[in-house]
């Protein structure tokens, strides 16, 4: 049997995944043994193209998200490989993520002759350092001298390293002395209350540090306090202040607060305009590598009547699978059955597209 035409067919559409779907197909088929050789060649020339232009993308956990959401299906290899060079990346070299990662929001660090002349320089390095990699129990000897010493990132991380090592009474007294410069340290002093860690548990207290960081612009307190406003703990419940600071979250890259966001909007469903701009932040943290928000898009399409809709709705929970959801893959499978090879293929290249940015 002459398979000419349809391996022509599908050299002359542009996208991966069809080929993969064909070889998938007709693995096992020894006809089409000369067929599968010509679309196994063209994918591999094809996944390499793929594998050069990310060679030359920022090497971040953004970049990696937006390969694996793209290319996991039909370039596994180039993928894995593109996540083995992220990382072996030194922590100095790494790049900032523009789009997925919280702002680090420098502390003021007080470093002023008289602590340095009191303290080894090594050693603030190496308390600045331990306690960046969790080497905590290293990290505590190293930051204790200079956190005595005033050194107002020294004793931040103290607070940190005693939270992670369930010392949470000395954490909150390290947390309390830097507070008034730290709005990482309100937040941590947020954490101990919300989980009732070295004090009683107060949800008032914990939204109370909560939004005291947050009016500093630390990210995680602007989400946090959006969801007790969500959530009506700790504070009564306000639907539209949950959601501007869910934004203020969203802006400084918080992903959850994309997710939140997007969910809270699409939810509301006030207007074709707020159901969209939901959707766009849904596809943000799917960008960043939110299953939570892939799964979420799945589904909505997913309550829509259309075959092309259910085709999206697949598409979309294959990407919530490859990004961890065991749920997404119960559904992409009980709707991928009545859905035909073309329109599903349609509907992963036109996602695939979105999350590339070229939609």
């Amino acid at each position: 049997m002459n398979y000419d035409d349809e391996v022509e067919a599908l050299l002359a559409q542009p996208y991966i995944d069809p080929l993969t779907d064909y070889i998938n197909q007709h693995n096992d088929d020894e006809d089409r043994a000369e067929p599968l050789r010509q679309i196994s060649a063209a994918r591999k020339i094809r996944c390499q193209e793929i594998a050069d232009k990310y060679a030359t993308r920022p090497l971040t956990q953004e970049s990696l998200n937006r390969y694996q959401a793209g290319y996991n299906y039909s370039c596994p290899k180039q993928v894995e490989a593109f996540a083995l060079r992220l990382a072996n990346v030194k922590p100095s070299e790494k790049i900032a993520d523009s789009d997925t990662e919280s702002p680090s929001l420098p502390e003021k660090t007080v470093l002023d002759e008289a602590i340095v002349s009191n303290v080894n320089k090594q050693q603030l390095n190496d308390c600045y350092l331990l306690t960046t990699i969790s080497n905590f129990r290293e990290a505590k000897t190293a930051c204790l001298l200079p956190a005595n010493r005033g050194d107002v990132r020294s004793q931040l991380n103290m607070a940190i390293i005693h939270k992670a090592l369930a010392n949470y009474s000395q954490s909150l007294t390290w947390a309390k002395k830097v507070e008034p410069e730290s709005p990482r340290a309100r937040y941590l002093i947020g954490e101990l209350y919300a989980s009732g860690l070295g004090v009683k548990q107060d949800a008032q207290m914990a939204f109370h540090w909560f939004e005291k960081a947050a009016e500093d612009d630390y990210a995680d307190a602007q989400y946090m306090t959006a969801w007790s406003y969500e959530t009506g703990i700790g504070v009564e419940q306000n639907i539209d202040k949950a959601l501007f600071w869910y934004q203020r979250a969203a802006l400084n890259n918080n992903t959850p607060a994309k997710h939140s966001l997007g969910a809270l909007m699409v939810q509301q469903n006030k207007n074709p305009s707020s159901f969209i701009k939901g959707q766009n932040w849904l596809i943000e943290a799917v960008r960043a590598g939110y299953a939570e928000s892939a799964l979420m898009m799945g589904q909505i399409f997913q309550g829509n009547s259309s075959i092309e809709d259910k085709a999206k709705a697949v598409a979309w929970f294959e990407i919530a699978q490859q990004q961890g959801s065991a749920e997404a893959a119960e559904l992409a499978q009980k709707l991928r059955n009545g859905i035909n090879p073309d329109t599903l293929n349609s509907a992963r290249q036109q996602i695939h597209r979105t999350l590339e940015g070229q939609e």
